[in-house]
């Protein structure tokens, strides 16, 4: 039996298990059956011969003047799900779909495309409006996926491509789109703050732009190869009130970097996996969703509209400390008790070196390793105006100062606390929780991975290269010719040897070479190929094969495309050179 079902992409303000995995009305997981493809599905969706899933995008993208950039964002997005290591997950770009466009589950194609004329799509039956984006798709009730098509909203939104353009506030379609294949792949929405799958995102280049640990957790649990779900750890457990299952309690897995590495809601009985998380010690903590309403951090039915009835009036469990072994599967139960919270965190203060700016939303607050001197904060209708600390969960992070604000004193009908803090150089990357604390009886709420420090170097595409560097390059920037040891210009220097040099990967003529040795009674003269702004060190040895290379002189900061030294050394007879880039 075929079912088909969709999922919305909010605009976060205006909106898109460990991980929350989309499941049939049977409890089976959806997923692609790859390894072997199931025999229902067809060969134009997923390859027989290579097990990737197929997909095609319209060719018209969203606009006329950026349309190739705008395909090879989506291109990219697909190379950040494939890239995550240790899985069978791969997708195939099956080429371009032109003429009228629009959701058909029973074409046998996996279809991206942006609908520029109408909010309604599906033949009339489905309206758009307000979301980024929505993917359908269909399956059996096994679980397994049989097609899938992407739609983006190109009438209420515009979109833009530049990873580096911090000003636009149009729709990134790079993140629109990542989060959208999650739900191709068979995830719902997350019950993490700094996920991909979280239910709604923020416009422009967004501030968490690429997979969480969250979200790597759950493609590994779906598309794991068997090495990588051995080697991993497992936890599962229930969750109760005076013994009786809480149904939707936020079970999250906390590494001792205080790193959120991992978090689903607890079903109906109560139960709850946390699969495919690293070996490790961890703190296991169980929080309420938020009730649905207005004001609110993540609420039952932002996860998927089965969670619509998740308990919330019980007080969070700051948790119990567990390790899990590679390949085992550990259990633990926690309890909780049947009390309403008195406070809970419904907004988020976003970064500001200035004391007295203000600026709340819903989406998470980023920092990089290193940043310092910003203030960040909480904010509800119902927090004490008093008597309150906020904390950053984990070492890495200093609060410098703290300074809290009565009801009214900066929003209307909100009270709040605001923390000056620094970020260590050496901060673990990762999402972290915020968690008031009220000092007179210990009551706390948290913000569960709502507090991301990014690395300074960017690799969401888990190759060892910073990000920055292959987008400048390369589009997409997963594509093969950006993999490190590649060579696409054919210089003889690998793409990880161009970027120490901050030579152009794509030019043969940009590399770092010796251009001239001229030697005369009074030495050589060295003349090579540089960077302005690069530190270099010349060396040298009399014999080409052997023997140390020796420093000639101290490290010099180029000033232009070509630098020279002089060697008083190299008089006579055989000399040889080289020159490396020094930090």
């Amino acid at each position: 039996q075929r079912t088909v079902t969709a999922c919305l992409f909010l605009a976060g303000v205006a909106a898109l298990n460990a991980f929350v995995g989309s499941e049939t009305a049977q409890g089976n997981l959806r997923r692609w059956r790859l390894s072997p493809p199931h025999p229902s599905v067809s060969t134009n969706v997923v390859n027989p011969t290579t097990r990737a899933i197929r997909f095609f995008l319209a060719a018209d993208a969203f606009s006329s003047t950026n349309r190739q950039a705008e395909l090879d964002s989506i291109r990219a997005a697909f190379g950040q799900w494939q890239a995550v290591p240790g899985t069978i997950l791969k997708f195939e770009d099956a080429g371009l779909a032109t003429g009228s466009l629009d959701v058909n589950l029973n074409d046998n194609t996996n279809l991206i495309f942006w609908t520029k004329s109408s909010t309604l799509i599906n033949s009339n039956r489905t309206d758009i409006s307000g979301s980024l984006g929505l993917c359908f798709t269909s399956f059996l009730s096994d679980g397994t996926l049989l097609n899938a098509d992407i739609v983006l909203n190109g009438v209420e939104f515009g979109w833009h491509t530049d990873f580096f353009d911090t000003q636009t506030t149009n729709a990134f379609v790079e993140n629109v789109a990542l989060h959208e294949i999650g739900h191709l792949i068979g995830l719902a929405h997350a019950a993490i703050g700094t996920a991909t799958m979280l239910y709604h995102g923020d416009f422009g280049t967004s501030r968490i732009p690429g997979l969480s640990s969250d979200d790597i957790s759950g493609v590994c649990a779906l598309y794991g190869t068997a090495a990588t779900i051995s080697s991993l750890g497992h936890l599962q457990g229930q969750i109760t009130v005076n013994g009786t299952p809480v149904f939707g309690a936020v079970v999250s897995l906390e590494d001792d970097t205080g790193t959120l590495v991992a978090a689903t809601p607890s079903r109906t009985n109560g139960l709850y996996q946390l699969p495919c998380v690293p070996a490790g010690h961890y703190t296991l903590r169980v929080t309420p969703l938020d009730p649905a309403v207005p004001e609110r951090l993540i609420s039952g039915p932002d996860i998927a509209s089965s969670y619509a009835t998740a308990q919330t009036s019980f007080l969070p469990n700051p948790g119990a400390g567990v390790t899990l072994t590679a390949g085992a599967t550990n259990t633990l139960n926690l309890t909780v008790t049947n009390t309403a919270p008195p406070f809970r965190i419904t907004w988020l203060r976003q970064p500001s070196a200035l004391r007295d700016y203000y600026f709340i939303n819903t989406t998470p607050i980023a920092m990089l390793q290193g940043q310092s001197n910003f203030w960040v904060g909480v904010f509800s209708g119902d927090l004490p105006s008093s008597g309150l600390t906020l904390q950053i969960t984990g070492p890495g992070v200093t609060i410098l100062e703290t300074t809290n604000h009565p009801m009214n004193s900066v929003f209307a009908n909100l009270a709040g606390i605001s923390v000056r803090v620094a970020v260590a150089s050496n901060a673990t990357p990762g999402a972290r929780s915020l968690v008031v604390i009220r000092t007179s009886d210990g009551a706390r709420a948290y913000a569960n991975g709502f507090f991301e420090i990014q690395s300074t170097v960017p690799d969401y595409n888990f190759d060892g290269l910073d990000d920055r560097f292959q987008r400048t390059y390369f589009s997409p920037f997963t594509s093969p010719a950006a993999a490190p040891q590649a060579d696409p210009d054919q210089d003889g220097m690998s793409n990880s040897a161009e970027y120490i040099a901050g030579t152009n990967p794509t030019n043969s003529i940009s590399r770092l070479a010796i251009e001239s040795v001229t030697q005369t009674i009074n030495g050589a003269t060295i003349r090579c190929r540089t960077v302005p702004g690069k530190r270099y060190q010349l060396y040298s040895r009399p014999v080409v094969a052997s023997g140390a290379w020796q420093p000639v002189g101290t490290p010099i900061t180029a000033s232009g495309n070509v630098t020279q030294w002089f060697d008083p050394a190299g008089t006579g007879g055989a000399r040889y050179y080289r020159v490396g880039v020094v930090p």
